[in-house]
This record gives C-alpha cells, sequence and structure tokens, in this order.
C-alpha cells in the first residue's frame, strides 16, 4: 500500500508529534494552599512513638466490642455502597485510558439473490420456460478498520491522570467509611454500657429513697417529722423513677443503633447482659500534623479531588489547539453477477484529518473559565478541611483531657462520701445518727456515683472522637 507525499508528510508529522513528550503549551499549575500547618499539636502528649491506630480498639481490650467492629465492618450496606462505588470509579479510569489507544474493529457483509438487470430473460420466455430465473448476484466483504487520535497536547493523558484521581478519591471515601463506622460502634457501645451503670445506680437510688420514706414515715406516726418531709421524699422518688424509662429507651436505642450497623434489623440488637470488659486506653500519641492529616481519609479525598480539577482545567486548555486523527480501513471482497464475470481484490485505504476550533462563541474559553473557578473552590475546600481536621484534633484532645480532669475530682468525692457514709452508719449504730440521716448520705454516695459513670462515659466517648480525628479505623491495603 502507498501514499501520495502529501499524506506520507502529514502522516509523518503526526506520528512525531505523538511520539513527543505531550505537553499543553499552557502552563498550568496547582494554585498555592493559605493554611499554614503547626508544627505539632498543643495538646498532644509528647512521645517519641506515635500509636498505631489501625485497629484502635483493641486497645480496650473488650471482646464484645472487637467482635461488635468486626461484624459491621463487614456487613455494613454503607461500607457495600462504597466498595461498589470503587469498582464503578476504577472502570471510568479504564475507559478514560482508552481514549489513548487506537481502536480497531473488524467488518465483514455478505450479499446475494435475484435481480431484473436490464430484464435479460423476456417476460413471454419467462412464461414460457419457468424454470428461467432473473440473473442472480453474490458477494463478500470483510476488513479491518482502525481509528486513532495521537495524544499530542496530552488532552486524554490529563483525563486519565483525572480520572485515576477520582478512584483513589473513591477508595478514600471507603476508608472514611470504615473509619465512620468503627466510631459509631464504639461510641454507642460505651454509651450503652455506661446508661446501664446509669440505670442500676438509679434502681439503688429508689430502693434508698422508699427506706427512707419507709423510716420517716414512722417517725411521722410518732409525731417526730411532719407531712412535708414525707411529700418531699416521695417527690424524691417519682422524679428518680421518671427518669428510668428515658434511660432505657436511650438504652435501647444505642443497641438497635448497633444492629443497623451492622446490616441487621433491630430486633437483633445485641445481647448486653454481660458485664462490660473494656479499659479506656491512654489518650493516643500521635505523629506531626502533616502526617495526620495524610492519614485521615477526608483530607486525602479533598487532595485527589483537588488534583482531579487541575487535570480537568489542564484537559480543557488543550480543546484550544488543533486536533489530529488516523484512520485505516483494510479489506477484501468479491463481486459476481450471473453472466457477467465476478470482480475480487483486496486492498487498503488511509486517511489523516486535522481540526483547528476557528469560532465557537468563547464557548472553549468559558469552559476554560469554568474549570480553573472550579479548582479554586476545589483548593478552598481542601483548606477547609485540612483546618476542621486540625481542630477536631485538638478538641478531641481537650475533651479527652477535661473528661480525665473531671473523673479525678469525682473519684475523689465518691470515696469521700463513700467514707462518709461508713461513718454515718457507725455514728448511727452509736445512737448518735439517726437512720435518716445514713440513708440521705447513702443517697448523696449515688448520686456522686452517677455523676461519675457520667463522666467515664464522657471519657471514653472523647477517646473514640480522639482515634477518629486522627484518622484511626481502615487499613493502608487497597480494598478489593
Amino acid at each position: 500500500m502507498s501514499f501520495s507525499a502529501p499524506t506520507a508528510r502529514l502522516l509523518l508529522t503526526t506520528l512525531l508529534c505523538s511520539g513527543a513528550v505531550a505537553c499543553s503549551p499552557f502552563k498550568t499549575e496547582m494554585p498555592p494552599s493559605q493554611v499554614t500547618l503547626p508544627a505539632q499539636f498543643t495538646a498532644a502528649p509528647a512521645s517519641t512513638e506515635a500509636t498505631d491506630l489501625t485497629t484502635w480498639w483493641t486497645a480496650w481490650q473488650d471482646p464484645l466490642l472487637t467482635r461488635l467492629i468486626q461484624q459491621a465492618l463487614a456487613a455494613n450496606p454503607e461500607i457495600r455502597v462504597a466498595q461498589a462505588r470503587v469498582q464503578e470509579s476504577r472502570a471510568y479510569t479504564t475507559m478514560a485510558k482508552s481514549a489513548l489507544y487506537p481502536t480497531l474493529g473488524a467488518t465483514a457483509g455478505m450479499m446475494g439473490g435475484g435481480m431484473d438487470w436490464r430484464h435479460p430473460v423476456p417476460p413471454l420466455l419467462k412464461m414460457a420456460e419457468p424454470n428461467i430465473q432473473d440473473p442472480a448476484t453474490d458477494g463478500h466483504l470483510a476488513g479491518i478498520t482502525m481509528a486513532w487520535e495521537p495524544d499530542i497536547w496530552g488532552g486524554n493523558r490529563a483525563r486519565a491522570r483525572g480520572a485515576k484521581q477520582m478512584a483513589l478519591a473513591s477508595e478514600d471515601i471507603l476508608h472514611g467509611t470504615h473509619m465512620a463506622i468503627a466510631a459509631d460502634i464504639a461510641a454507642n457501645y460505651v454509651t450503652a454500657r455506661g446508661l446501664q451503670q446509669r440505670i442500676a445506680l438509679l434502681d439503688q437510688s429508689v430502693s434508698t429513697l422508699q427506706s427512707l420514706l419507709h423510716y420517716a414515715s414512722a417517725r411521722f406516726d410518732a409525731g417526730q417529722t411532719t407531712q412535708a418531709d414525707l411529700e418531699t421524699i416521695r417527690g424524691q422518688i417519682a422524679a428518680a423513677q421518671a427518669q428510668r424509662p428515658l434511660l432505657v429507651a436511650a438504652l435501647d436505642a444505642c443497641r438497635h443503633r448497633l444492629a443497623i450497623l451492622s446490616g441487621l434489623p433491630p430486633e437483633q440488637a445485641p445481647d448486653l447482659s454481660a458485664p462490660a470488659q473494656y479499659r479506656v486506653p491512654a489518650p493516643p500519641v500521635t505523629d506531626l500534623p502533616s502526617t495526620v492529616l495524610e492519614r485521615r481519609p477526608d483530607v486525602r479525598l479533598e487532595k485527589h479531588l483537588l488534583d482531579a480539577s487541575l487535570q480537568r482545567l489542564i484537559s480543557t486548555k488543550t480543546d484550544l489547539l488543533p486536533r489530529f486523527g488516523l484512520e485505516f480501513f483494510g479489506g477484501d471482497g468479491r463481486l459476481r453477477f450471473d453472466g457477467i464475470p465476478g470482480v475480487s481484490g483486496s486492498g487498503g485505504l488511509m486517511a489523516v484529518n486535522a481540526y483547528l476550533p476557528l469560532f465557537n462563541a468563547s464557548r472553549i474559553q468559558a469552559k476554560i473559565h469554568a474549570s480553573d473557578a472550579q479548582l479554586h473552590q476545589a483548593l478552598a475546600t481542601y483548606d477547609q478541611t485540612v483546618l476542621t481536621a486540625l481542630a477536631e484534633v485538638e478538641d478531641a484532645y481537650e475533651n479527652r483531657s477535661s473528661a480525665d480532669q473531671s473523673i479525678t475530682s469525682l473519684t475523689a468525692e465518691v470515696s469521700a462520701l463513700s467514707q462518709a457514709a461508713r461513718q454515718a452508719r457507725g455514728l448511727y449504730e452509736g445512737g448518735r445518727f439517726t437512720m435518716q440521716d445514713v440513708l440521705t448520705t447513702r443517697i448523696k454516695k449515688i448520686a456522686a456515683q452517677d455523676d461519675l459513670a457520667t463522666a467515664q462515659t464522657r471519657q471514653a466517648l472523647a477517646t473514640v472522637q480522639l482515634a477518629r480525628a486522627l484518622g484511626g479505623g481502615w487499613s493502608n491495603q487497597p480494598p478489593s
């Protein structure tokens, strides 16, 4: 197969351009971030080695908590959705890369049948000789087609890089879903355990108040107290009993949430009748703020979206440049008519085309401006995500620190009231205190224990919040 001189020159020029380094003549760089990262987190504990937060819940040493998180990570519907999105994004990446390669195809066809070719058989003769047929024709054609648009300016490569960034972003969504599900399970679990403890303390308080009412009623019958004292105690009992349904409802809501997170109906909520075994670990030690940001899926997601926006702008700018294309057809065929010698042969046809936009009513320029604006929007969103991440880490450390301090004070209060309750019992047995003094001291102790249980739940929740803020709860292994 031979080409004319002009066609050969155009073909050679196109191939040389496509073999050169594909880059746009437009210089397009990533705009700088406006956020200055701190050297370290002010509230973080000092240490030379950071805590591994991949499976941070194992440090709580509670088999039930670990099992619940593992079940949720394996069966949660949101995770299944995120996994499907990863597969979808990978498919789009493959589609974008396909534009870099030629498109090949095969074509084939057959033809045949009778036809009236200038009436070679007279109608009267055909009536006299019915077996005489009209002249027939048959033939076939088969060939290979190829089309290719060389990516001279790198527009298709930029689209492929952008698609790759979007695929990485979908993986970060999956990682973020893992992180959120693990934290949600742990938060509901420790909240449920705290509610169980408060319900038990509330029952103790009601029992103690009822004993106090029984004792006050006996004193009332003896004329040693007033009706107002009795009504005050009855009011305290009613107030305490009114809290119980609310606490039970909150406990059931946490259990239902645990079931739903595991992909189960609320009727199959986990059994939490066994005592809790978790131990709140020390605050995890973190790396530099820059390292934490590299581990947080939400920050990684926005970074990939930012890179994808840059590639989209690069690709859009190449629309102003000329485009070249190659098309080729090579085939073999035969065509035959009855009574006429058949013709057959093979050959090929190649075409080289070029396109340069001359006038489009500024449509391409407007598209470039829109892509540039989208890039700056993505940068602003990235900066905002970074600032939010930094604040979440600092807040989580502060919440854990304040919870620790509160627990220290409340533990001392419970210890003092426990000592006071023992002393009041001794004084009662010595005849110096009444039973009302003993029961009142006991009620104060139970109230302090309830405050301590609430503070312990806050400490546990602050620790979960801290693990999530530091980007824990997912693995670096690529998702399947």
